[in-house]
């Protein structure tokens, strides 16, 4: 072993001779060597750089074609930000030279990890990424907000080296406003939204919230554009509630345009002669939202059916129409359009032993208003009531007007009672 050691020795120290005597004899051409071989090695290493950031190298480990864990790529290409040339070192590497070599060395437990860990162990990973606080390590504020704000951008520049002269992702070239202005987005810090809603970016960024805790997956949700959901702004606003924060359903607190915030066009109750159209923009007059958003009415379209015997119950609509916080219901042509909202057709009473009785609601709403029946007569269901003839004699029921003043007596019972054939019988 002694004598292999000795005579490895003997051959590097033989080749550090030839080497010392090849640059005693050659100085020029050995210091041109030494640049050439130098420069190759720190160009092999920027392009070994550029390739290992680029989109197309993590889709090696991110293939799948589908929203979720492994379809980190395929996300990324339908979303703005690849429209708009920004990769994937620009966001998951903090701005800077320094913030981007810690995000390379970072990558290497990760190609560690892809041929040394199991499948299982690199899902979990990922999916802690739907975990707001583990992303907003991943994606911080200031990687957001270098290219969304002018303050931002230039603050970092000013403390940062950016580069080593050599642009290594699209974030080096970032200047704002004029980075901002030519892809003609708004400075989040200081200018409104165009949007229907207004964010209050600072004021939300001041109390210590993250960028991902609203746009969370903001590259990766599968759609071009991440929108805060609404469901997010009420779920953190019911956890961390305060006196000055507006209520869920005060929608005009977030909503400047009045107009989108409400349905466009009316929503239709009942189909047929006698439909209800409710028209938001009447009612927000003077009104908040929260008075029928969410305790009687929830947000969703088509989610509430008005029944008839709802009316009487003093629910949905009717909690307001009761004559007292607006006018009453029971005036029907004031919402139903067109003819009262009576059966098409005649109701009809079988009697045991005597014709069928036919009451027209038609005949009857050309001479009386719907309340002198409803309710204190008739409730508004059918069938829940039971009709004998001697309640008739006592004035109860159709025996209230049909007493030989106000109608016929109900004592006349050829006027009702009628045989198959058309013909009157008692």
């Amino acid at each position: 072993m002694g004598k292999v050691i000795t005579g490895i020795k003997g051959r590097v120290t033989k080749i550090f001779s030839l080497v010392k005597d090849f640059i005693t004899k050659n100085p020029k051409l050995s210091v041109l060597i030494i640049l050439i071989l130098t420069a190759s090695y720190i160009f092999i290493n920027i392009e070994i750089l550029h390739f290992t950031s680029s989109p197309k190298f993590c889709r090696n480990c991110h293939p799948a074609e589908t929203v979720g864990p492994l379809g980190e790529y395929y996300t990324w290409s339908k979303n703005i930000h690849a429209y708009a040339g920004v990769e994937c070192l620009d966001c998951h590497g903090k701005p800077g030279f320094i913030g981007y070599m810690r995000a390379k060395m970072g990558g290497l437990y990760d190609v560690y990890a892809e041929f040394l860990k199991s499948k299982d162990y690199k899902l979990a990973v990922l999916q802690k990424a739907s975990d707001p606080t583990y992303a907003a390590r991943l994606v911080p504020n200031e990687v957001c907000l270098f290219c969304h704000s002018d303050q931002f951008n230039q603050s970092i520049r000013k403390d940062r080296w950016m580069t080593i002269g050599v642009k290594m992702r699209k974030m080096d070239g970032v200047y704002n406003p004029e980075f901002r202005k030519k892809l003609n987005m708004i400075d989040v810090l200081t200018e409104e939204t165009r949007g229907d809603v207004e964010p209050r970016h600072r004021q939300h960024l001041e109390k210590g919230l993250n960028c991902v805790d609203c746009h969370l997956r903001v590259a990766h949700g599968g759609e071009k554009r991440n929108l805060t959901k609404m469901q997010t702004c009420f779920d953190c606003h019911d956890k961390t509630r305060t006196p000055k924060m507006p209520k869920n359903e005060d929608c005009t607190a977030c909503h400047r345009q009045t107009e989108r915030v409400l349905p466009k066009d009316p929503i239709t109750f009942k189909k047929g002669s006698s439909p209800v159209n409710f028209n938001h923009a009447s009612h927000v007059i003077g009104q908040q939202c929260s008075i029928c958003h969410m305790g009687i009415f929830p947000m969703t379209k088509g989610t509430t059916t008005v029944e008839f015997r709802d009316h009487e119950g003093g629910n949905l609509c009717f909690a307001c129409h009761n004559g007292q916080k607006a006018f009453t219901w029971k005036d029907c042509s004031t919402c139903h359009r067109g003819r009262p909202p009576a059966p098409p057709v005649p109701i009809i009473y079988k009697v045991q032993g005597l014709g069928p009785v036919e009451f027209s609601h038609n005949f009857h709403a050309k001479a009386f208003a719907c309340d002198s029946c409803h309710l204190q007569i008739w409730p508004m269901q059918r069938g829940i009531k039971k009709m004998k003839m001697e309640d008739l004699y006592q004035g109860k029921y159709c025996g209230s007007c049909h007493n030989g003043n106000l109608a016929f007596s109900s004592m006349d019972c050829a006027k009702c009672h009628i045989d198959k054939k058309g013909a009157k019988r008692q």
